[in-house]
């Protein structure tokens, strides 16, 4: 079964520029969100020139100070045609539906590894993704903290290693567990392999 990801792409100068706005717009200097988030104040400048291209970790840290959800950070604000702001509002409906053509798509890693933004616009507790993982890539930075991950291999093979257990799955194979535990995921296949990717994210994840 193949599935072919959606021609959308984020933008690092766009992303840059919607952190920058909404950093200013936070009243925060680079120092105050650098301390705040846990981040670098040369790895966060580099982001708002368009000059780094962060991983998910970063986005979720710089998020979480910022108090935004990711969507934000990936999309800006703007509503979708299936929700308005008024409507959502007049409903006390939060947006639920992510269009496939309106997906954010995303590197994170120079491995080549590919995420696609499942979450619908808005403040979330789950938050959930395709990942594509092309032959010898890997997870390199990854979200530990309180909270739970998930997930479905949609496509191919790839190596899950959560504390000191280490298992290979396949098309069809599932996995669940506690995102307190050092982790990762690696494909050594010779084949590119999807991941349906699914995450708890609150109470914030604390920074390591």
């Amino acid at each position: 079964m193949s599935f072919a990801p959606p021609s959308r792409a984020s933008d690092d100068g766009a992303l840059g520029m919607r952190l920058r706005a909404l950093r200013r717009g936070a009243g925060l200097s680079l120092s105050e969100l650098a301390k705040r988030a846990d981040v670098a104040i040369g790895t966060i400048s580099q982001i708002e020139r368009g000059l780094a291209n962060p991983s998910i970790r970063i986005l979720e840290q710089l998020r979480v100070a910022l108090d935004v959800p990711l969507t934000t950070l990936l999309e800006g604000d703007e509503p979708t045609p299936e929700i308005s702001s008024s409507d959502a509002k007049e409903s006390n409906i939060a947006e639920f539906v992510r269009r496939s053509s309106q997906r954010p798509q995303f590197s994170v890693s120079a491995g080549g590894l590919i995420k696609e933004l499942l979450t619908p616009h808005g403040h979330h507790d789950l938050q959930f993704m395709i990942i594509s993982l092309p032959p010898g890539s890997n997870s390199e930075e990854v979200l530990i903290g309180p909270g739970e991950k998930a997930g479905l291999v949609l496509e191919g093979e790839i190596r899950l290693t959560v504390g000191n257990r280490c298992e290979v799955l396949i098309q069809g194979d599932s996995f669940q567990f506690s995102s307190v535990v050092a982790h990762r995921i690696d494909n050594r296949s010779g084949s590119e392999s999807r991941v349906l990717w699914i995450m708890n994210t609150r109470p914030p994840i604390p920074h390591f």
